[in-house]
């Protein structure tokens, strides 16, 4: 999977400044992916990357892809995790719910690290 650096920076100054961005990168995907965009301390978008993708339905995510990732860029100090949904159902289903609470748990092990 390619990853997306963008060429200038990009702020993440609202919730609809990221929708919007979201809508521009992500309305023509017809399979689910899994993505992770990085921020640094001002909310500036170090990387928006794909980090797995699936099919119609579904997408595997490991916890620690994502953590791993978060250490090579090592300078962000924000994630937001974002998926296509295909569908248009946007209701998280229990497999995103526990997803995102496994990357959490992830995120606060590695924080606490000295």
């Amino acid at each position: 999977m390619p990853r997306r650096r963008l060429p200038a920076r990009f702020g993440v100054s609202s919730w609809t400044a990221l929708f919007s961005y979201l809508k521009l990168t992500m309305a023509h995907c017809e399979r689910e992916a899994f993505r992770v965009l990085f921020l640094d301390k001002k909310n500036q978008l170090i990387a928006d990357e794909v980090l797995n993708q699936g099919t119609v339905d579904q997408r595997p995510v490991y916890p620690r892809e994502v953590m791993r990732r978060a250490l090579e860029l090592s300078r962000q100090s924000a994630l937001i995790l974002v998926h296509t949904i295909p569908s248009g159902d946007q209701t998280p289903s229990a497999a995103d719910v526990e997803m995102t609470r496994r990357i959490v748990e992830a995120g606060e092990l590695w924080h606490r690290c000295p």
